[in-house]
């Protein structure tokens, strides 16, 4: 059986992306033939050797063309090469099966209107790059040839619900998986790394240490998590804040203005995250929208408490145990509230194993044999 992957960028090394090539994986070890139709110059360290690759060349600029160009080469191939099982990954006009991994645009899109303003709701209206991501959404969504869309989580499988018209039928909610066992190694050495590894980062290996994670601070929500950090008067902690935003230093002189400079690094982008696990009690994820933000289970699996907001899709998987969710992110009490009950729960060797077995039944090779798995079942292709 042949299947078709739809995904516009693979040479890059995104979550996104490595997820394609274990997807492709997944099917080669089901004996299937896989070819992924993508863009740009390829990388062939980066997919399975198996793996045929085809490419087409789209302009840089502006965005929505390169994505109308790489749509209208996938729809060329498939007419030229008709094929049983069309695997999308990003917004297509058609495929068979389509993973939601980005969530919905268009919810996306509210949440943005409802913390940034009319002027802003205005702009997505005329923003030619919006509209043709809607278009594709749409599009992709109720086309009837659609066999399965899999969400990854049940917040989204309501968002796409609401904005679209879809038999509820073929949507399928598959949670983001992690690579619990390939952690197992850097979570057992939390303890003895800790301290070697918060003072090579001039941090203070004896407080609570706060951990944000996240590239886009004012989506990510971390204004927010400081003026809540801020009500946190007589307390110890320290915030490390892991990610990219061109205008962090407005965010450094926020911290400045609210008198907790002392107590927030702001790190940058980093290669090497899991230190940052092992020195942190508490992952904090106060994000205004993500499908399921990796970071959440990533943090669970290296034995850290979560905080983490209702519009974060992995809040979900969340327990009194191994987490808390903030109740009104746009009420700065309701967030320090969160942070004060992680405080109760600061790492230690039983609470950080406890919290990491709540998430084993989500190992990555499990997540993905039930996504492949309902791919080819039997009911649908006979097979």
């Amino acid at each position: 059986m042949q299947i078709v992957l739809l995904k516009s960028q693979v040479a890059q090394h995104g979550g996104l992306e490595k997820y394609a090539s274990r997807i492709a994986q997944g099917f080669l070890n089901k004996g299937m033939k896989v070819s992924i139709l993508t863009t740009g110059k390829q990388r062939d360290s980066l997919h399975p050797p198996k793996v045929t690759v085809h490419s087409v060349k789209t302009c840089r600029w502006p965005a929505f063309w390169r994505m109308e160009q790489f749509d209208r080469f996938v729809q060329s191939y498939l007419q030229k090469n008709p094929t049983h099982i069309v695997f999308g990954m990003d917004r297509n006009r058609y495929q068979t099966h389509y993973r939601a991994g980005n969530g919905v645009h268009a919810a996306f899109l509210q949440s943005r209107a409802d913390t940034e303003g009319w002027i802003k709701q205005l702009s997505f209206k005329i923003n030619p790059l919006h509209i043709k991501i809607l278009q594709l959404e749409k599009a992709a969504f109720e086309n009837p040839a659609l066999q399965k869309l899999y969400a990854n989580s049940h917040m989204v499988r309501r968002e796409i619900l609401n904005y679209y018209r879809i038999d509820p039928v073929k949507i399928e909610v598959i949670h983001n998986g992690v690579e619990w066992q390939e952690m197992e190694k850097d979570f057992k050495e939390w303890s003895s790394c800790k301290e070697k590894a918060a003072i090579e980062r001039k941090l203070d290996p004896h407080v609570f240490h706060f951990l944000f994670i996240g590239n886009g601070y004012l989506r990510k929500g971390l204004k927010q998590l400081m003026y809540a950090l801020a009500l946190l008067r007589g307390k110890e902690f320290h915030l490390s804040v892991i990610g990219k935003d061109n205008h962090w230093e407005d965010y450094a002189s926020l911290a400045a203005k609210l008198n907790i400079q002392n107590r927030v690094t702001f790190f940058g982008p980093q290669k090497e995250i899991r230190p940052f696990y092992q020195i942190a009690d508490a992952l904090v994820i106060p994000s205004f929208y993500d499908p399921f933000a990796n970071v959440t289970v990533e943090a669970l699996a290296m034995g850290l408490f979560v905080i983490s907001s209702k519009s974060n899709g992995g809040h979900e998987i969340l327990t009194p145990q191994n987490g808390t969710v903030i109740s009104d992110l746009l009420d700065r009490s309701s967030v320090a509230e969160s942070l004060s009950t992680a405080l109760m729960h600061p790492k230690t060797a039983d609470s950080s194993e406890q919290i990491r077995q709540s998430v084993q039944h989500l190992d990555f090779s499990r997540q993905m044999n039930l996504l492949i798995n309902s791919c080819l079942s039997q009911d649908r292709y006979g097979s």
